[in-house]
C-alpha cells in the first residue's frame, strides 16, 4: 500500500466517515508491506500483509484472472479514464486489475486495485485492497474508476454507489454496457462492451437574495 494513498482510505463500517491511522511494521520505498490500519471511531483494525489491505476480514474469495494481461486493454483504460498526467490516483475494480502492470507502465499516476485477480500482486505504483462490501474510499478521492462486471453479482447497488461517490467531480467512470449509468454520471461514449461517463460536479445550494430597502444605510 502506497503510504500517500492511506489518506484516501476510510473505515467501511456504518458510522460517520473517518480517516484511518496507520501503523507500519515494514516499509519499503514508501510502500507499506506489513502493518495495520485502525479506525479512531469504532476501533476496528485492518491488516496490511504483503502490501495488501484486507477490509473483508477474510470474507472476500480470491478469483483467478479471467483474461490475460493486455497492453491494448491497458491503453484503452488510460484513454477511457483520461490518465494523461500524474495528478491523483486511478482505481480499477475486479478483473480490470489484470491489466494493471501494463497500465502502470503507461501512466504516471498511482493505481488502486479493488479485489483484483488472485495472481496480481502489489508493486511500486500499484496498491491493493480487498473488501466484501462498499469501497472504503473517501468521497471524491479517485480521479477515475473502472467497474468490473463480475463485481456486480448479487445486490451490487451499494457497491456501485460507493464507486461513484469515490470519484471526484469531472472524473471519469468506466462501466459494463449492461449496467445502467448512475444518475450522478453523464455519458460521454459507449460501445457494445462498455460506457464511459463523467462525474457531474455537485450543484451549489441556492442563495437567497434579500432586497435592500431604499434609504437604508
Amino acid at each position: 500500500m502506497f503510504i500517500e494513498l492511506v489518506d484516501a482510505l476510510r473505515c467501511p463500517r456504518p458510522h460517520e466517515e473517518s480517516w484511518l491511522v496507520v501503523s507500519a511494521e515494514r516499509l519499503v520505498a514508501r510502500h507499506i508491506l506489513e502493518g495495520t490500519l485502525g479506525c479512531p471511531v469504532c476501533m476496528a483494525e485492518y491488516a496490511i500483509h504483503d502490501g495488501v489491505v484486507d477490509f473483508s476480514a477474510g470474507a472476500r474469495q480470491l478469483v483467478a484472472a479471467s483474461v490475460p494481461p493486455s497492453a491494448e486493454q491497458a491503453m484503452r483504460l488510460a484513454a477511457f479514464l483520461g490518465l494523461d498526467d500524474a495528478q491523483g490516483f486511478a482505481t480499477l475494480m475486479g478483473a480490470w486489475g489484470a491489466h494493471a502492470i501494463e497500465l502502470r507502465g503507461m501512466v504516471d499516476c498511482p493505481i488502486m486495485l479493488i479485489d483484483p485477480p488472485a495472481d496480481v500482486d502489489a508493486a511500486p505504483g500499484l496498491s491493493i485492497i480487498r473488501t466484501a462490501g462498499p469501497l472504503p474510499l473517501a468521497a471524491g478521492s479517485t480521479r477515475g474508476l473502472a467497474i468490473d462486471l463480475p463485481d456486480l453479482h448479487g445486490d451490487h447497488a451499494e457497491r456501485v454507489a460507493s464507486a461513484v461517490r469515490a470519484t471526484r467531480a469531472k472524473g471519469r467512470v468506466v462501466g459494463p454496457a449492461s449496467l445502467p449509468i448512475p444518475a450522478e454520471l453523464h455519458e460521454l461514449a459507449r460501445d457494445e462492451q462498455h460506457w464511459v461517463a463523467e462525474r457531474e460536479a455537485a450543484r451549489s445550494p441556492l442563495v437567497t437574495l434579500k432586497r435592500r430597502d431604499q434609504g437604508s444605510d
